[in-house]
């Protein structure tokens, strides 16, 4: 079992560092789609040679972009049919497992005893939960800064710009679409739920120590 938990965290923590970097990478390439390429050559004929040429290379890399965003919209939508179950199994459970764990040291530290096991049990459950929902947060900021970084590469102050101008309208708006792993009956993978478990958890156990 303790195997198992182990793997599964592993996994999906490069996982979602795989899906984060693609997204640094669309990044990086928005910031460079301009480069390399003389902006007087968007005022020439549509039939130009030149112009055919540059907007070949320009549906080249907004393809490339596009397939990669694409791309991390259906993965996450995999991960999310695939790991949802064990994540609302480990949110739930875990929650519980925080709580009695954190009545268990009291009790202890009420005899002069500090329980070394059940306090890095404690910090350990903490962990494998905070892992995911750190890793949804930086994914879902980083899905939100490529449309921050399709504005910023200057599509909009370039000649150029008016060549690929519909692609970069349906990025910003692709963009605007949260990246989260989900679940029905499950809050999103994120800090939002690490906080808001942890907040109820501090509830249950304030109400314990106040009937103890």
């Amino acid at each position: 079992m303790r195997f198992g938990l182990k793997v599964y965290i592993y996994t999906l923590f490069h996982i979602l560092l795989h899906f984060y970097y693609i997204l640094h990478m669309i990044k990086f390439d928005l910031e460079a789609i301009f480069d390399d390429i003389d902006e007087s050559v968007a005022l020439l004929p549509h039939r130009d040679t030149r112009r055919i040429e540059v907007q070949k290379i320009l549906n080249g890399r907004m393809k490339r972009i596009v397939t990669w965003h694409i791309s991390v919209f259906k993965a996450v939508e995999a991960v999310s049919s695939i790991y949802g179950p064990p994540l609302a199994y480990q949110v739930m459970f875990t929650s519980i497992a925080i709580c009695l764990i954190a009545i268990q040291i009291t009790q202890k530290l009420e005899n002069g005893i500090l329980d070394i096991r059940f306090t890095m049990l404690g910090v350990a459950a903490c962990l494998q939960m905070w892992i995911p929902c750190y890793l949804g947060t930086l994914l879902r900021n980083k899905a939100f800064g490529v449309g921050e970084a399709c504005w910023n590469s200057g599509w909009h102050q370039t000649p150029l710009g008016r060549m690929i101008r519909q692609d970069i309208i349906i990025v910003l708006l692709r963009a605007q679409q949260p990246v989260t792993i989900k679940f029905p009956g499950l809050q999103s993978i994120q800090l939002e739920t690490f906080s808001s478990v942890i907040f109820n958890l501090y509830g249950y156990y304030y109400y314990y120590c106040l009937d103890g």
